[in-house]
């Protein structure tokens, strides 16, 4: 009955119902893009009204998918039928038999967001892999479109844990990279950096005062900010020029579709280190083909630093708590981007160059 529904009210026991049908969201409540405090406040309630007020919290498409998910049974009336729209009161929760928390192969017919949904997308809302699999060998032997790809992969999922790439195990342990391995492996290297360049010999550029380091460091840092909204609008969202095959899409899914279909995945949330020494590779070449060795590990000390922080951040905005009022809006901005409106609102630690390249996300 509602009765019991209202016990389920805390962070570690939630229930919600959505057009009579009950949701026990206790797995999902810490990953949810808007904090948990938001659902617990609605906890043992009907959803109804607050989902589908955009004025109030507008939801995605995707936040529908992910309900699904955590559907244990309906209330359904004791005595007179009543619409899906109706009290209520009365009622008792029926288990349905075909409920499931992973692998939801649909979403909820009765959406109304059903009905505002262009043909591409309606038939786009089914999973593009069975999650329950691992996803390499899926993406190699999909035979699906770009197009297809490119809309279903932007429609967030959600598991309780990660998800599996690799049948290999000693593969699958490569694609998982625990956040804390992002500073304990470039913290070092920033180090060294700053040393190399306050030691270099003459020939190398000289060596650096402390001071004149500094500037390059603060240099180099802004710099990233720069490197981090191309890298994220022109290399991991390089939907128009990306090749129509299986291989391409597979290259995608691996480098940043992955992250786009399941957010919350919190051992994909960072770059893991193997990766990242790779792409910044062309940076070094370029910029040591007119610019002194102390000169770039000068830069590329304060460069380095930045991505750490960025890729930190990132994890933040998606799995912790925030608590001051900047972060709490960039939060919201970033997982708009995931929501929402992938296609603008690159930036992660600031809005600057969404600003300055007309790409702001409007949320």
């Amino acid at each position: 009955s509602a009765a019991e529904v209202a016990k389920h009210t805390t962070e570690h026991d939630c229930w919600i119902v959505y057009r009579r049908k009950v949701y026990d969201i206790s797995l999902f409540l810490h990953d949810h893009p808007g904090g948990p405090e938001l659902i617990v406040e609605y906890a043992g309630k009907d959803v109804a009204a607050l989902m589908n007020d955009r004025d109030i919290h507008e939801h995605s498409e995707g936040a529908f998918d992910i309900l699904d998910d955590y559907y244990i049974g309906r209330l359904e009336s004791n005595g007179d039928s009543t619409d899906d729209e109706g009290s209520d009161s009365g009622t008792d929760i029926v288990a349905d038999k075909s409920a499931k928390h992973l692998g939801s192969k649909y979403r909820d017919p009765e959406s109304e967001l059903d009905a505002q949904l262009i043909p591409e997308l309606a038939t786009a809302k089914r999973p593009l892999m069975d999650l329950n699999k691992p996803l390499m060998w899926q993406m190699l032997q999909g035979n699906f479109s770009k197009e297809y790809y490119l809309t279903q992969v932007h429609i967030p999922r959600h598991l309780p844990g990660p998800a599996t790439i690799f049948a290999n195990p000693v593969l699958e342990l490569l694609t998982r990279t625990p956040w804390y391995l992002v500073p304990l492996t470039w913290l070092p290297v920033v180090c060294w950096l700053a040393l190399e360049s306050m030691r270099a010999a003459p020939a190398d550029g000289g060596a650096m005062s402390l001071a004149k380091w500094g500037v390059h460091f603060a240099g180099g840092l802004f710099m990233w900010t720069m490197f981090e909204y191309t890298f994220h609008r022109f290399l991991f969202h390089l939907d128009a020029l990306l090749p129509d095959n299986r291989y391409a899409l597979t290259l995608h899914f691996l480098m940043h579709g992955i992250h786009h279909y399941l957010p919350m995945d919190h051992m994909r949330l960072v770059l893991p280190p193997i990766f990242f020494a790779i792409i910044v590779q062309p940076p070094w070449f370029a910029f040591r083909a007119f610019l002194s060795y102390s000169t770039c590990a000068a830069l590329f000390s304060g460069g380095i630093i930045g991505y750490v922080m960025y890729d930190l951040t990132h994890y933040y905005l998606h799995h912790a708590r925030v608590r001051t009022e900047h972060m709490r809006e960039m939060k919201k901005y970033h997982l708009a981007h995931h929501y929402k409106n992938y296609q603008a609102g690159y930036g992660i630690t600031s809005k600057i160059w969404d600003y300055a390249f007309g790409s702001l996300l409007d949320y």
